[in-house]
């Protein structure tokens, strides 16, 4: 369930999940696939192939990650379709004073490999 309430609309606000262990501040999906195009001897793209679909994913939140940088990860919210399972590629952790935890997740999923 997204948090607050909108009035005169049926779009979603904020995030309705909380990822990774965190208080998720944003969560970010982008759905991408290799491409390679065929071209003509003057150059002109005559054939185009979409391949190795993959999704990235970038977490944002309030706490210390505990993901393990290979380990698997699962997401409780819904939001693109993803390509497949996916694994922690990247975490950051980031304190100050007069601030919160922060911590950052990166993820990929990957088409050729069954979800989780």
């Amino acid at each position: 369930m997204a948090c607050g309430t909108v009035v005169g609309s049926s779009l979603e606000f904020g995030v309705s999940h909380d990822e990774a262990s965190l208080v998720t501040q944003s969560v970010r999906v982008t759905n991408k696939k290799d491409k390679k195009e065929a071209r003509d001897k003057c150059g002109i793209v005559i054939a185009v192939s979409y391949y190795n679909p993959t999704s990235e994913i970038e977490i944002e939140g309030l706490g210390s990650a505990a993901n393990a940088v290979g380990a698997a990860l699962s997401l409780a919210g819904t939001y693109l379709t993803l390509a497949g399972a996916t694994f922690v590629d990247e975490v950051s952790l980031e304190k100050a004073n007069e601030e919160y935890v922060k911590s950052s997740v990166k993820a990929t999923s990957y088409g050729g490999i069954s979800g989780s």
